[in-house]
């Protein structure tokens, strides 16, 4: 019952930290940097994706992958295995450092 409990913690702070991050998403803030028109677009397509789905398959997408073997042209196109400016926009705005 322990771990359950320190799980719930976590997932709540978790929770509420990625409902902080969506309300400040998509809305200009007054900074030039930040309101730029691409910068705005691609925050309201990382709301979009924050909004539908839960924090578990949020979590679940960041899990790490070793290898990946697509079968098919088709699914080489739909599928990728690195980190897309809509990933480190979220992580920035979590709060995660990328080595790069």
């Amino acid at each position: 019952m322990f771990v359950q409990f320190i799980t719930l913690c976590y997932y709540e702070y978790l929770s509420n930290e990625i409902r902080n991050v969506k309300k400040s998403l998509g809305a200009k803030n007054g900074d030039s940097k930040h309101d730029v028109e691409t910068n705005l677009v691609l925050e309201k397509k990382l709301k979009s994706w924050l909004d539908n789905s839960p924090v578990y398959l949020v979590l679940q997408w960041f899990d790490t992958v070793e290898s990946v073997k697509v079968s098919s042209k088709l699914l080489a196109k739909r599928w990728t295995t690195e980190i897309t400016l809509r990933d480190r926009m979220f992580l920035d705005k979590m709060g995660v450092i990328l080595p790069y």
